[in-house]
């Protein structure tokens, strides 16, 4: 008795490619300029280890902060343990309520926005988002072409259809 092949291949392309966009999604998100993100300014006026009922996840690795004329309060996690998606830069700690600062940040529609990717107090860098994202486009790129070459190969030998 003769096995029949799968028949998964051009689904398993179809969802390579959809996974190869996703990985470009991420590295244009990465790499975009400063000035193509949102821009606020404004006086800080909450800046703590948590709001409300977050995080929900340990104290020590975010910072919450208000700007005066904004409806959401920022998320900024600032991480260093390894493993951790570590900022580029990150001296948030020398902020202090009044201080007129700058986010750049990409909308987010919830009262916590977790997408701030710069934070200046005047001309001087406070934040610098870490590049997590870019690091993840490259792995799901790679792992990707490695499965279409492996679904190539499949249906070389018979094995898929």
């Amino acid at each position: 008795m003769s096995k029949t092949p799968h028949v998964i291949f051009i689904k398993s392309l179809l969802s390579m490619i959809g996974v190869i966009l996703l990985a470009g999604f991420l590295y244009l998100r990465a790499d975009k300029e400063k000035t193509a993100f949102h821009k606020l300014s404004g006086e800080l006026v909450y800046f703590e280890r948590s709001y409300q009922n977050f995080p929900n996840r340990d104290k020590d690795k975010y910072r919450y902060l208000a700007l005066n004329n904004s409806p959401s309060v920022f998320e900024i996690f600032v991480g260093k343990d390894a493993g951790d998606f570590k900022p580029a830069f990150e001296q948030i700690d020398q902020l202090k309520k009044g201080d007129e600062i700058t986010i750049y940040f990409d909308e987010q529609p919830d009262h916590i926005n977790r997408l701030a990717y710069f934070i200046d107090r005047g001309n001087e860098p406070i934040f610098i988002k870490g590049a997590w994202e870019k690091k993840a486009a490259y792995f799901l790129a790679g792992l990707s072409i490695a499965i279409i070459i492996l679904l190539i190969v499949l249906k070389q030998l018979g094995k898929i259809i």
